[in-house]
């Protein structure tokens, strides 16, 4: 009876010892397949990504980039109106107590469209200030023949009789931004230069210039940035001119016709490899000298 006792404390100590081990033991084994579930649905979930249908339907889901932003603006000077097309003076006067024209013309180029804002103002009406119109471009993969009309303006008061009267347009096209001229009579339509193309069909449809919006077509029309601090100096300029900036400055003026146009470009698209690779040089210090 004596070694009863001590013999029943014993095992009730060693199976008191063996529920806590299974105890815990239980606990680590239900926290391992937790974690090998885990696991699981994580490696699930980098297949599924890798999946074709997966990956389209969270490109469609995804937020559209913004790859390019232009701001063009375009001047007619008083040698086109009287000259070029050989406006008569009541023509001008009408343009000028009714015509709008445009200041500037701001394109956003997304993946899947293009976003331009026009900006136009009366010439002789200031107190109504500037006019902003918003217009989306949805253009076909191949964009053939396709074009939005940002601006026109008529250059001489409408008759009830005629189909149209002699107008000014600005068209945008997928990769170019045209003027055009309809029913003009020039002299020498085939002398306007600015990448126009002259009279286009015979019957008064003149190409007065077009802007590529392609920057390898833009390179030859590449200067410095007015708008750019002269402070920058040559490295600024010889920056702007080799292309080594996301930012970019093209313009053109055809003193004959009376016709010039201006166009900045932002490329998105090059932004971030341009931040990651630019070398910032700085000015040569001067070392005073002995006289």
């Amino acid at each position: 009876m004596e070694l009863l006792w001590p013999a029943l404390v014993v095992a009730v100590v060693v199976v008191f010892v063996f529920f806590v081990l299974a105890q815990r033991w239980g606990r680590i084994m239900r926290h391992q397949t937790w974690t090998i579930r885990r696991l699981t649905e994580r490696v699930l979930a980098l297949e599924e990504i890798a999946d074709p249908a997966w990956r389209r339907k969270l490109t469609e889901a995804s937020p559209v980039p913004l790859e390019r932003v232009y701001h063009f603006s375009f001047t007619l000077e008083d040698r086109f109106w009287r000259d070029t097309i050989r406006l008569s003076d009541a023509d001008r006067k009408f343009i000028q107590e009714l015509g709008s024209f445009v200041g500037s013309v701001k394109l956003e180029r997304w993946r899947s469209h293009a976003v331009a804002t026009v900006t136009e103002v009366l010439p002789d009406r200031k107190s109504t200030g500037w006019q902003t119109r918003t217009l989306d471009f949805y253009a076909a993969s191949n964009g053939a023949g396709e074009a939005l009309s940002l601006w026109e303006l008529a250059l001489t008061c409408p008759d009830a009789s005629a189909m149209r009267t002699p107008s000014l347009e600005l068209l945008l096209r997928p990769n170019a931004i045209e003027l055009r001229g309809h029913l003009l009579e020039l002299d020498d339509p085939m002398r306007i230069s600015c990448s126009g193309r002259g009279d286009l069909s015979g019957d008064g449809e003149v190409l007065l210039f077009r802007v590529p919006l392609d920057p390898a077509e833009l390179a030859e029309y590449r200067s410095h940035d007015p708008a750019e601090p002269a402070s920058n100096g040559k490295a600024a300029r010889e920056s702007a001119l080799n292309g080594s900036s996301w930012q970019a400055f093209y313009s053109f003026r055809d003193e004959s016709a009376g016709i010039g146009w201006q166009l900045r470009l932002r490329d998105l698209t090059q932004k971030s490899e341009w931040e990651q690779w630019k070398i910032l040089d700085s000015p040569a210090i001067p070392v005073p000298t002995r006289d």
